[in-house]
């Protein structure tokens, strides 16, 4: 099987490039079936990080003009020369605008290749939703994101649910000793509001009694405003910033070293790595019921609990709950409750997804 993942060029930040890394390390590993795939990028410069990318098998469309319309003409001819080049069983496109240039560039090649859009992101959050209609098939990486594709008048039977990865660590991060301050944890890029809504666990914060800190590992455009409304709040010595970790969780482990739980209060999401990655070594997660993904990770009072969004006095309620010594869910039974997203039951599913969509396409 020969796999073309098309998609736009990537900060190398993101969940998105975490899945990508994973899926295309398993394939590569692969020691029951051989396939190839190749990394198709659509480029406005080349100014974006290519770290994550080495010994990844790449190639890279640079389209420099502001024109939009004649930019797409190019990746549309040159994405079609490639595919007729490359002669891949299925193309899986990894955001939405891409799923209509790829559909393009198929037809422009008269050749009968199936179309996966595999989108990482909320699609009522972003613009042009509706491209996403010209893939033949569809993964949808949460539920939510499964009701958005019915939404848009695609059938169930177009969609393939499978959610994204996690790798079951071998140790846990415990929590803090009775003695010890409960310590709470954020990772993920800095928006004040927004899709991350820091704010929301700020204020939250600041009003709950008791000794607690707050750790943020993470980087983004709003770091200084956020550390100047933890100051404004008077929290600013129970936050302790840490700025972009390459390896967030192993810094975690080495100067961190305890959690008491995982905070998110995000407005929306895709389905967030960073719950799975916090229960994969067996801590308790705190999060917002935003569109889409906390609600197929986390099952209340098993490994954590969900809040309605913008519902700040749950939130409060539920971290002062651990504050107080709120008995919690074991290590080991966090890590169980999450065994459907381990790396192994998913690519098995993902290869006979493909294998299906192959040969059953036309």
């Amino acid at each position: 099987m020969k796999i073309l993942f098309v998609g736009e060029a990537l900060s190398g930040f993101g969940g998105t490039e975490t899945v990508i890394k994973k899926l295309t390390q398993f394939i590569e590993n692969d020691t029951q079936e051989q396939h190839q795939y190749m990394l198709y990028f659509l480029c406005r410069n080349n100014k974006f990080d290519k770290t994550w990318l080495i010994n990844k098998k790449t190639f890279f469309e640079y389209a420099k003009l502001n024109i939009s319309f004649i930019r797409k003409m190019q990746y549309v001819n040159s994405l079609s020369k490639f595919i007729k080049n490359y002669q891949p069983d299925v193309i899986i496109s990894f955001d939405i605008t891409t799923c209509e240039l790829a559909a393009k560039a198929i037809k422009k090649t008269q050749l009968s290749i199936p179309l996966v859009s595999w989108v990482h992101y909320s699609l009522e959050h972003k613009k042009h939703p509706e491209c996403v209609t010209y893939a033949d098939y569809h993964f949808a990486i949460s539920r939510g994101i499964q009701q958005q594709l019915n939404k848009r008048g695609i059938a169930n039977d177009k969609i393939f649910t499978i959610f994204n990865p996690v790798t079951n660590q071998s140790e846990i991060i415990p929590r803090p000793e009775p003695t010890m301050p409960k310590i709470f944890v954020y990772v993920g890029r800095l928006k004040f509001e927004g899709q991350k809504r820091l704010k929301d666990m700020f204020e939250s914060l600041a009003q709950i009694k008791g000794d607690w800190i707050l750790h943020i590992i993470g980087n983004g455009s709003d770091n200084e405003l956020c550390q100047n409304y933890v100051a404004q709040l008077g929290i600013k010595d129970r936050v302790r910033w840490h700025g972009w970790q390459s390896n967030p969780w192993r810094y975690i482990k080495n100067n961190i070293r305890y959690i008491s739980s995982f905070l998110m209060t995000s407005k929306f999401e895709g389905l967030p790595m960073t719950l799975l990655e916090a229960m994969s070594y067996g801590i308790y997660c705190i999060s917002s019921d935003c569109p889409s993904g906390p609600a197929d990770i986390i099952q209340n009072d098993i490994n954590g609990k969900l809040y309605p969004l913008g519902e700040l006095d749950i939130l409060r309620t539920e971290i002062t709950a651990i504050i107080d010594g709120k008995v919690l869910p074991s290590s080991e039974q966090i890590k169980i409750s999450i065994k459907s997203f381990y790396d192994d039951e998913y690519y098995q599913n993902v290869k006979q997804r493909l294998h299906w969509i192959i040969n059953h396409f036309n």
